[in-house]
């Protein structure tokens, strides 16, 4: 595939990415501000963390898109949406460990942590092929 027809295809998805989010972030929210609602309703329900309930979603699709890898083939959803999906659960783990990340600071504060340490963010890593460059 050329750059050109490469551009195209990655502007139309993340167009219907953001589609996606919106529509099906409004469903699962139950009318809740909080985008992350339905995974912290879910892992009180189960006894388990945010992050472990989200692991749980990504990982359906992630599932699927092996299907199709192995078979050439999904049965529900199409592989397009199943990759839009997987791409929107990430937005969406990375706003979990941010929320994890700000009550750890809001408690810190509370109990008289310094707030530079609490708040500052790490440094996204540098990916390669082969993982992070350290």
């Amino acid at each position: 595939m050329n750059a050109q027809n490469l551009g195209r295809l990655i502007d139309d998805f993340r167009n219907c990415q953001d589609n996606l989010l919106r529509t099906k972030g409004n469903d699962y929210t139950m009318a809740n501000e909080d985008r992350c609602h339905n995974f912290k309703v879910v892992a009180e329900m189960l006894g388990i963390t945010p992050m472990q309930a989200w692991g749980v979603y990504y990982l359906k699709h992630v599932l699927a898109i092996a299907t199709f890898v192995k078979f050439g083939k999904v049965e529900s959803e199409g592989i397009y949406e199943r990759f839009v999906d997987a791409n929107n659960y990430s937005y969406l783990g990375l706003a979990l460990i941010e929320d994890q990340k700000n009550e750890e600071a809001a408690r810190n504060l509370a109990e008289g942590s310094s707030t530079q340490e609490t708040v500052q963010r790490e440094a996204v890593p540098e990916m390669r092929f082969d993982g992070p460059v350290r």
